[in-house]
């Protein structure tokens, strides 16, 4: 009887241990405007590199979706979902250049993996129609975003948020 509460109770703490959930702190910058502190939350999804994430900006709407750790086993099924209707490599945004590799729109799928492998990404769905995509690198990629990291994140009508964790 003591050994199967002992496996009971160490699978409930295995089970419990595996979700990780945290605050990003940003800062969003508009067309115009100074810079706005901004706040983003993510919690992680039980035994693999995905969970949801969801901001709230200063004009009151809300973004909520899903985020991504790509690794090397990435594949195109899996990134699907992540593309929110702008094709492979958010297709119609303009590139991103920098340390995440120069990304060109319409580029292949290993590609993509190849570039953004132990870095996460996001899709953002807004209340009122805009949506927002992100992309973290992560200080170590091996324990996941409770490790911190840096990133940035865009919104659809206009706007960037520098994000550190």
């Amino acid at each position: 009887m003591r050994s199967a509460t002992a496996i009971l109770i160490v699978a409930a703490a295995l089970l419990t241990g595996c979700v990780a959930s945290g605050n990003i702190k940003g800062r969003l910058t508009m067309p115009g405007a100074q810079p706005v502190p901004v706040t983003l939350a993510y919690r992680s999804a039980r035994f693999n590199e995905n969970g949801m994430m969801s901001a709230v900006l200063p004009s009151g709407e809300s973004f909520s979706g899903r985020y991504l750790e790509v690794s090397s086993d990435t594949d195109a099924a899996v990134l699907d979902p992540y593309w929110g209707d702008w094709g492979v490599g958010w297709g119609g945004w303009g590139p991103w250049s920098d340390d995440y590799g120069p990304w060109v729109e319409g580029a292949d799928i290993p590609t993509f993996v190849r570039n953004y492998s132990g870095k996460v990404i996001a899709t953002l769905l807004g209340d009122r129609g805009s949506k927002m995509r992100c992309r973290f690198r992560l200080a170590s990629p091996e324990q996941g975003m409770s490790s911190g990291g840096v990133g940035e994140c865009e919104v659809s009508g206009g706007g960037k948020i520098t994000a550190e964790f």
